[in-house]
């Protein structure tokens, strides 16, 4: 792992970029994703279970984790049984880390604060942030995009699918 400064951005905005062995980087996501099912299988846990009619609440979720938990150890697996190639042994490079790390964490705190903001307002906001943080400066596209994404997504769910969010 490294982090490289690119030669052909302009000297005012000099991008870093990180460079990583796929195979390290296939194995980190795995362990993050392995995590997040583990969370995610915990809150299913909580859901009531099987009841006289069937499946409870938490017989998909369960299933869902299962299925996902399993696929994921199955490919930790493998990628660490596997034999060195050309394509386990190259780069990816991650350009302007930072703008990826930022965007996550703001992908993570809107949606930990999506009850408090609510749906609208906080699917306009995680629109607005990321095409910021992407490089957007177009104040045009910034202040009309974000409101327009998120009624559209309301409007899909509340009437085209009936399914309201209160």
């Amino acid at each position: 792992m490294s982090i490289e400064s690119s030669d052909a951005e302009t000297p005012e905005v000099a991008h870093k970029t990180l460079v990583i062995r796929k195979k390290w980087l296939e194995l980190a996501v795995y362990f993050v994703l392995l995590a997040a099912t583990a969370l995610y299988a915990n809150d299913a846990l909580k859901l009531p279970n099987y009841s006289s009619s069937g499946i409870g609440a938490s017989g998909f979720p369960l299933l869902v984790a299962m299925l996902i938990g399993v696929s994921l150890l199955f490919l930790i697996v493998v990628s660490f049984l596997s034999k060195a190639n050309s394509e386990s042994d190259s780069l990816v490079e991650i350009s302007r880390p930072v703008q990826v790390l930022l965007s996550m964490m703001v992908m993570v705190a809107v949606v930990l604060a999506l009850e408090w903001l609510g749906l609208i307002v906080g699917i306009a906001l995680l629109a607005f942030l990321l095409m910021k943080l992407g490089g957007e400066n177009r104040y045009s596209l910034l202040l009309t995009l974000p409101p327009l994404l998120a009624l559209g997504i309301y409007a899909i769910f509340v009437l085209v699918l009936g399914v309201y969010f209160d």
